[in-house]
């Protein structure tokens, strides 16, 4: 069999950039495969994902050497509107190729131009819709959806057309828990049985492993590693070498010394339970933490708030209540469309109320505050300056409060994995390089309360830690700190505080181990607990929520000791 893809010697520099983004890559991927695609933030995946529909080097500046081969056709010879029906390519920000008004033109307009009959295309659309959970929105206006939405309907419009090949940049980025779940499944329905060849960049690697068939890792622009989901598994230190996160269950039983080449939860717990008689949890060992907040002076006070962005609509906002404690870290999830951003706008003064108040540290909010920084899901919108390094000092050289290049910014651009990068142009970067930057910028100015909507996507889990530490450190400080997100992992591991939304009301507040516990309340916004709480609940009945947690209590119970973060040990407890 021949392969539909191949990358021979290839490399690329882009214009304003002095390091090569791909550097001599040969790789085949052939017709029908899954493949993954992953490696740390900024190792250049999205760079080589856009030779395969000749983006690269038909529309990037930049210099390319060698050759990009497409189900046999050199893609120097020829052109991106030829290759684009055999490449279908998904972005990694939805606002760069959605530009129709409604949901239906968006995913209609590649058919029209292909000649479709008009009842050929509104039953195909119609299909493609229902297929990524899109059709109740099919008259929407695009200005009306989420983040979440304009990705499923960025999948839509390219799936349309039914190419050979779909390239996707990180589609589930901006997905709640469920919606990435199902999209996946529809990616690996179309693989299956349409017998498309599925390349996809991410760096949910715990979502998208379990459906992939081959695994390749990137590493500073060149081929790292490649090999089956199974060998990967088997290899867990080569995820923590490249800066890559482990699924939770191959995580617990690398800490625990167990070998499975399985991510699903019952295959770990009953590997561990081979190897250790786990005793069941009294109950003892994972109360609720008390963060001591509770006593602190209120940062943000959201008192009956309401909103709506179209009078004809459901109230985005509806009568709202929330008060956070000066100091607190509070993870705001929710499934898409739940009204997380727009809460966040309304707290930065981005939005008035139709009815209700939000007051942040004892301030009425009546536009946008100085104390108040808020960071984007869409780091584009943020970034204007020409250089790193004058984006992340831009604030505090308004203020007059620095002509020079400022201790705190390289504290920051250390802090963040920025180093080497100052004198880039922001915009020529990854989108997880760029979100870096942004958060940057907004604390070099130092406020009060910062408001981050999505702040991890796009970061591999090296960068998340730094991105969580940092903030943590913020907190602990003083500082407060509001983040959307859907990632329950991260949420459950640094949140002192998780906030649940639905339809515009909060539906579950507290703790980790007690909100991701409820189970009808995660069905019903989209969430799903995260793993290493289902491996405590099935291996001992517990409510740990991390990985850390876990292994810490199979380790006191069945080998009496907590020396050390995780063990090394391949000791188990007598069956």
């Amino acid at each position: 069999m021949k392969p539909i893809i191949g990358l021979c010697n290839v490399s690329f520099t882009y214009k304003h950039r002095s390091v090569a983004s791909v550097s001599d890559i040969s790789l085949e991927i052939f017709p029908g495969e899954f493949v993954l695609l992953t490696g740390a933030t900024g190792c250049g995946k999205s760079t080589l994902l856009k030779m395969l529909n000749g983006l690269i080097p038909h529309a990037s500046s930049g210099s390319m050497s060698g050759e990009v081969h497409i189900a046999g056709r050199n893609t120097r010879q020829c052109g991106i509107a030829e290759l684009s029906q055999t490449v279908g390519m998904v972005f990694q920000s939805p606002e760069d190729q959605i530009f129709s008004t409604t949901v239906f033109d968006e995913t209609a307009f590649i058919l029209e131009n292909m000649g479709m009959k008009p009842d050929e295309i509104a039953s195909r659309v119609h299909e493609t819709l229902e297929l990524v959970g899109m059709l109740v929105y099919k008259d929407a206006s695009i200005h009306a959806l989420s983040g979440g939405q304009k990705q499923r309907l960025a999948v839509a419009s390219v799936l349309a057309a039914r190419p050979s090949i779909l390239a996707l940049d990180e589609p589930i980025s901006q997905l709640d828990p469920q919606g990435a779940a199902e999209l996946l499944a529809v990616l690996q329905r179309i693989n299956r049985e349409l017998g498309m060849t599925v390349v996809i960049v991410e760096h949910r690697l715990h979502e998208v492993m379990p459906l992939c068939r081959r695994v390749v890792i990137m590493d500073q622009g060149k081929l790292a590693w490649q090999g089956t989901r199974e060998e990967a598994f088997g290899q867990p230190e080569m995820f923590d070498s490249y800066g890559l996160r482990l699924p939770q269950t191959i995580d617990i039983c690398r800490h625990l010394a167990v070998n499975t080449q399985s991510s699903q939860v019952d295959h770990a717990v009953a590997a561990i339970k081979e190897k250790y008689q786990v005793p069941q949890d009294n109950g003892c060992c994972t109360e609720p933490v008390n963060t001591g907040s509770a006593d602190r002076a209120a940062a943000v006070i959201v008192e009956q708030l309401s909103f709506q962005y179209d009078k004809t609509k459901p109230q985005v906002l509806n009568h709202l209540q929330l008060t956070i404690p000066r100091g607190q870290f509070v993870a705001l999830m929710g499934n898409n469309g739940a009204g997380k951003s727009t809460l966040l706008h309304q707290i930065g003064g981005l939005l008035q109320p139709a009815a209700g108040y939000v007051q942040v540290l004892g301030s009425r909010v009546t536009s946008v505050m100085p104390n108040v920084g808020m960071v984007l899901q869409n780091p584009d919108f943020m970034l204007f300056n020409n250089t790193v390094a004058d984006e992340i000092a831009f604030v505090l050289r308004q203020k007059k409060e620095c002509n020079s290049w400022p201790a705190v910014c390289r504290e920051l651009v250390d802090q963040l994995g920025l180093s080497g990068m100052e004198e880039d142009f922001p915009l020529a970067l990854s989108r997880g390089q760029r979100l870096r930057v942004a958060i940057a910028a907004v604390l070099a100015s130092k406020p009060a309360v910062l408001l981050l909507d999505e702040p991890t996507t796009g970061q591999d889990i090296g960068h998340i830690e730094d991105i969580v530490l940092l903030l943590k450190a913020f907190t602990a400080q003083g500082g407060t700190v509001v983040f959307c997100t859907h990632d329950t992992e991260v949420a459950a591991r640094f949140a002192d505080r998780i906030v649940i939304m639905c339809k515009g009301q909060i539906v579950a507040d507290g703790p980790g181990n007690v909100v991701f516990r409820e189970q009808a309340v995660l069905q019903s916004t989209g969430l799903k607990p995260p793993a290493a709480l289902l491996v405590a609940q099935n291996l001992y009945g517990g409510r740990a929520v991390t990985v850390k947690e876990v292994v810490t209590y199979v380790r006191q119970k069945c080998l009496g000791s907590n020396t050390g973060e995780y063990p090394a040990s391949s000791v188990g407890c007598p069956n």
